[in-house]
C-alpha cells in the first residue's frame, strides 16, 4: 500500500520551498521595477543641456 502520508509531507515540503524561491523573485522583480521608475523619473526632471544643443545642430 502506499504511504500517502510520507508522499503528502514531501509534496508540501517541496511545494514550501517553491513558493519561497517565488516569493524571492517578486521581491527582486518589484525592486528592479522600483530602480527603472526612479532613474526614468531621474532622466525626466533632469536639466540636460546636452540634449538641447544636440537639438539645435
Amino acid at each position: 500500500m502506499p504511504d500517502y502520508k510520507a508522499m503528502y509531507y514531501h509534496l508540501a515540503g517541496q511545494m514550501s520551498i517553491a513558493i519561497e524561491a517565488l516569493e524571492g523573485l517578486v521581491s527582486i522583480t518589484e525592486k528592479l521595477k522600483k530602480a527603472q521608475q526612479a532613474t526614468e523619473d531621474m532622466f525626466i526632471n533632469s536639466d540636460d543641456d546636452d540634449a538641447d544643443t544636440e537639438e539645435a545642430k
